[in-house]
């Protein structure tokens, strides 16, 4: 999950010899296990964006930020509205 990523990067698993590298590239692509595991769209975006932005102030390469990609498992996660819904009153699906 995104809050365990960021937990490595700042305690000491981010290394000097990437961070510290020009041409080093930084590819993010998480956020999809805290959607899965129940987490609402907005605290999962905003755990990439931190990613994303420790990434950018703490290296001298290049970040490439992706989309999440489908995960298919609805099945898995029980409906959870309220408190989880969506505009339209319904609850939020997985991707």
């Amino acid at each position: 999950q995104t809050q365990h990523l960021l937990y490595r990067m700042q305690n000491g698993q981010l290394l000097p010899e990437y961070s510290n590298d020009t041409q080093a590239v930084f590819v993010v692509l998480i956020g999809t296990n805290n959607l899965g595991s129940g987490e609402l769209p907005t605290p999962s975006a905003q755990g990439v964006a931190a990613v994303a932005e420790h990434v950018l102030r703490n290296t001298k390469g290049k970040l490439i930020w992706l989309y999440l990609l489908p995960r298919g498992d609805a099945f898995r996660l029980p409906a959870l509205c309220p408190p989880r819904c969506n505009a339209e009153g319904k609850p939020f699906s997985s991707f």
